[in-house]
């Protein structure tokens, strides 16, 4: 299979390269962020230690987003739901629960990899891609504790029921992860792709969107003094971290572009988004590949990669999930030339999706096969099968 679309040479320089990115990322990225680190424990997990603190703060009955301000003049992103469900931790010292939470991360770092490939019939053997793609990024995520690994699980479950025409899991499953990080809202459109636009997949996205909104404004009720905080520092994620916290994703692109004015760069990008996504359903609509059911995976694995392309931020736990897509497309991806033109091409791509290092290695990726599979419309140079 994978070493079926390269040569025997390009395999092993393939191997060496991505070998040499991948300790080298190790020592650079982890070894020396966190093994060799004097302050080990306050870098291990540190994501997954705001949520502890939050929980611990509104156990107290003090408002967390307001406190944390004061302290330590950084905001929680995190929705007063997640600070509610994790309140109980604040009863046992953070220690312990790391000890539990980096048993419940192991598990679930390898189980998305093993749910995706069974989705795309893949041989579980090449798991490994997981943790080597983008020279490791998938590992300096695991080191943070991030919540969004877990969420990343959930999603990769929703998808394999949305694959076995399960559509209610998949829309339940959705739906709880928007409660949690409602930019999981875009995924709502992976329906729109790859099947027809029906009433029904219109009504069956109201309803879920609605119950989505019902429980966002029970939340506001509940405590709009919380809610209200919540809101507010979200506002402040244009001023912390690599100019913003707006990750690698398409709105960080038209902010460095476009205009300095947040609101401005925000209405564009709902322009700039609205009008891919049309044209992503005139892409699925049309394509002789996507349209064909016996492509109904590869279909599944672009809409993954192609709505996370939009997403406003794009985060490195974000990419997790995508990486066993890419795997996928690019291994199934056969272009009507010679042969070893075509190997040159996969090992091009392969290339890029296991050494490129840049923060915006995964976008400029799926923006790539964005443009091929957009160029194929027109002059069919991809083999259908």
């Amino acid at each position: 299979m994978f070493t079926n679309n390269i040569n025997n040479k390009s395999y092993i320089v393939l191997i060496v390269l991505t070998l040499t990115v991948f300790f080298k990322n190790f020592y650079n990225e982890i070894l020396q962020n966190y093994l060799n680190n004097p302050n080990f424990f306050q870098t291990f997990f540190s994501d997954f230690y705001l949520i502890y603190a939050g929980a611990e703060i509104l156990s107290k009955n003090i408002n967390p987003y307001e406190e944390w301000i004061k302290l330590h003049n950084s905001p929680f992103f995190n929705p007063p739901l997640v600070f509610n469900f994790f309140k109980f931790l604040a009863n046992y010292n953070y220690l312990i629960v790391a000890k539990y939470w980096l048993i419940i991360l192991i598990l679930t770092f390898f189980l998305i990899p093993i749910i995706i490939f069974k989705i795309f019939k893949i041989h579980p053997k090449y798991c490994y891609i997981f943790l080597l793609s983008f020279g490791g990024i998938s590992l300096n995520v695991f080191f943070t504790g991030n919540l969004s690994i877990v969420l990343n699980l959930l999603f990769a479950l929703s998808i394999f029921f949305l694959s076995r025409k399960e559509y209610h899991y998949f829309y339940l499953i959705l739906s709880a992860l928007c409660l949690i990080k409602f930019p999981y809202l875009i995924f709502f459109g992976i329906p729109f792709l790859i099947k027809n636009l029906e009433k029904k997949l219109f009504i069956n996205t109201f309803f879920y969107l609605l119950l989505i909104t019902l429980i966002y404004l029970l939340s506001f009720y509940s405590n709009p003094e919380i809610f209200n905080s919540w809101i507010n520092s979200l506002k402040f994620s244009e001023n912390i971290g690599d100019s913003g916290d707006f990750g690698r994703g398409l709105f960080r692109i038209i902010d460095n572009i476009f205009f300095s004015e947040i609101y401005l760069n925000n209405f564009i990008y709902i322009i700039i988004s609205g009008f891919l996504f049309l044209f992503l359903i005139f892409l699925f609509k049309n394509s002789k590949i996507l349209n064909n059911e016996k492509n109904k995976n590869l279909a599944i694995a672009f809409s993954i990669i192609f709505l996370t392309m939009l997403l406003p931020r794009l985060k490195s736990y974000d990419v997790l999930i995508t990486i066993p897509c890419l795997f996928f497309i690019i291994e199934n991806l056969e272009f009507k030339i010679s042969q070893s033109l075509n190997l040159i091409f996969k090992f091009i791509l392969f290339l890029a999706l296991f050494c490129w290092t840049s923060p915006y290695a995964p976008i400029c990726l799926y923006l790539i096969l964005f443009f091929i599979l957009s160029s194929d419309l027109k002059y069919n140079f991809i083999e259908k099968k």
